[in-house]
């Protein structure tokens, strides 16, 4: 009976620390979910503001800002929340404030494009992530016998009349639309 009373003292006196653990897993785990969703509403509001006023909004003091490139205007806003370190949060939102001719930005007066405007286009949009095909979604279409995909500005008559000639990556003037008045 003695035996048994120092085995089972033993066995509790090792496996108590082990329990207590496991059981404060549930608590640190909620807290550390509530420190990030603070963290991320600081970080997003930040962000949304900023993007939507075109400049930067008043930085929490909880958050820091990097800037990516300063010429595109790319920021990453980093937030912290709680203060113990098993259940402190860091959220990130990376955004842009920068409008493609807003700050005097690229201009092209002679009309020199990067790229050969394609012969024919197919009935396919380009994708968000290669929007003019000339990464390798137009190589894509050609193994598949298609032509070019079309780019977002030719779309329709009214994304082309709304588009910057300035950031064509290849000459559209003579997609069907007509002449473009900035052209």
């Amino acid at each position: 009976m003695l035996t048994q009373v120092l085995v089972t003292s033993a066995i509790l006196g090792i496996i108590t620390p082990v329990v207590l653990d496991v059981s404060m897993i549930p608590v640190i785990t909620q807290a550390k979910n509530k420190n990030f969703q603070e963290a991320e509403l600081q970080a997003t509001l930040f962000m949304t503001k900023s993007v939507k006023d075109k400049e930067l909004a008043t930085l929490p003091s909880s958050c820091t800002l990097d800037t990516e490139d300063e010429e595109l205007q790319n920021y990453t806003i980093s937030c912290t929340h709680g203060t113990h370190s098993k259940v402190k949060a860091i959220a990130s939102r990376s955004f842009t404030l920068y409008e493609p001719g807003r700050m005097g930005g690229y201009n092209n007066p002679d009309r020199q494009f990067a790229f050969e405007a394609p012969s024919k286009y197919s009935h396919i949009e380009c994708p968000v992530n290669d929007p003019w095909g000339v990464m390798y979604y137009n190589e894509h279409l050609k193994a598949g016998h298609l032509d070019a995909c079309l780019p977002s500005p030719v779309w329709s008559e009214a994304r082309y009349l709304e588009s910057d000639p300035d950031d064509w990556l290849y000459d559209l003037s003579d997609h069907g639309y007509g002449r473009h008045p900035d052209f």
